[in-house]
């Protein structure tokens, strides 16, 4: 058996011994050659230009319109009406609230303080204020004749020497000062009937105005309250509820801040898509669309809407925002809260060949290695520029060299 195989062990290295080793300036030159002979290969027929270039598939989140999470502002037994945990519901529609009764009672009891200050207010304007009124002009009236005959008869002196003779019991029928105490007197009833005029019976004691104020007031705070103890629906849309609810129960102890359930806007969808590519913040947002692949292949496109720096766990983040068609906004709702990839594309300002980057590795791995892709592009191909990077592929402007640009 050691005799069978040595003479073909022996052909073996007689073979392999023919193959002498290569210098290393030989070497360089077969590579050399083998570069220029790969390039001469190269097609760029191969990659017709395009006006528009995906960058890249990279995670995303589909948003609501807006997200609004209820916390309870009180501490209590909350009644719910929704059975479902999750349900669409319309406008303005109370979904839960705090004690109704209790809000109820003291609804009522506003309500009938309103009715009894309605009926004295009512009392004052028809009865009270006119008689009062009516009272004061009389009295009016009286001092006026009064002031005027002792006016008269300090002016006549035939009448002031007969009024102010004295008596038998050495008294004065007037004193000097009666008229001027009757001016007065005429003044302050003069004021008094202006001042009734304009506050009606505050003068006299009866603060309606007031009453009125102070009712407002409480009935503003009781609104408060209860708008804080009820839960609306502000638009259209999804409620999620927090709380585990039960079947056939309606009533729940919650606590104060704890949360109660979440609304969404589900009226129109957006996509919020992080850039880390610092490059690609240069592109014109209006130039780039999102697109995502819905479970049956279907493409869900979606148009820029605005760029915003977050704040993501102390650190800051480029976001830019895409908008869904309204008419889309269903079927893209459906994937909120899922894990989304949508691919970015850029309309490209001017006819690009898109070429794959491994591609160009495997033509000539050399040219491309330990550099950037712009240098690398430039060396393979002279004339050629790189206008822009993606992900996985490369937008490339060649250059005139037709040696280069296609091989025949």
């Amino acid at each position: 058996m050691k005799s069978f195989l040595l003479p073909i062990l022996l052909l073996v290295f007689a073979a392999l011994s023919g193959c002498s080793p290569k210098t290393p300036k030989a070497a360089a030159a077969n590579a050399q050659q083998g570069s220029a002979s790969a390039q001469k290969m190269w097609n760029w027929d191969a990659y017709p230009m395009m006006n528009r270039m995906r960058i890249g598939n990279m995670p995303c989140q589909l948003q609501p319109k807006s997200t609004i999470a209820v916390q309870s502002p009180l501490s209590g037994i909350l009644r719910v009406y929704v059975e479902s945990p999750q349900t669409n519901l319309t406008a303005g529609f109370m979904w839960a609230e705090f004690e109704p009764e209790i809000f109820a009672a003291e609804e009522k009891s506003i309500e009938e303080a309103r009715v009894k200050l309605d009926e004295r207010e009512k009392l004052q304007d028809e009865i009270e204020l006119p008689r009062q009124k009516l009272q004061m002009t009389k009295q009016l009236e009286e001092a006026r004749r009064q002031v005027d005959l002792l006016r008269l008869v300090s002016t006549n002196a035939y009448f002031s020497n007969a009024m102010f003779t004295l008596g038998t019991n050495g008294a004065s029928i007037y004193r000097p000062d009666t008229l001027q105490k009757s001016e007065v007197e005429l003044s302050l009833l003069d004021k008094s009937m202006n001042y009734l005029e304009t506050t009606n019976l505050i003068a006299l004691g009866t603060d309606l105005a007031g009453l009125r104020s102070e009712w407002e007031r409480r009935k503003l705070e009781f609104e408060r309250r209860q708008m804080q103890a009820r839960f609306k629906m502000p638009f259209a849309g999804r409620l999620t509820m927090s709380i585990p609810l039960t079947e056939g129960v309606n009533e729940y102890p919650v606590n104060n801040a704890q949360e109660l359930g979440v609304i969404r806007d589900l009226s129109s969808i957006r996509l919020r898509l992080p850039l880390a590519n610092a490059s690609w913040m240069s592109i014109p947002g209006e130039k780039l669309t999102a697109i995502v692949r819905l479970p049956n292949g279907e493409p869900l496109e979606a148009k820029f809407s605005f760029q915003k720096i977050e704040r993501i766990q102390n650190r800051e983040e480029a976001a830019y925002y895409f908008q869904f068609p309204d008419s889309k906004a269903t079927v893209a709702a459906r994937m909120i809260g899922t894990d989304v990839s949508c691919e970015l594309w850029v309309v490209m300002d001017q006819p690009v060949r898109i070429v794959p980057k491994l591609v160009l590795i495997l033509q000539n791995p050399e040219v491309f290695k330990n550099r950037s892709w712009a240098m690398g592009v430039a060396e393979a191909f002279p004339g050629a520029r790189l206008i822009l990077e993606g992900q996985t592929d490369l937008g490339i402007a060649p250059g005139l060299d037709l040696k280069l640009s296609s091989a025949r």
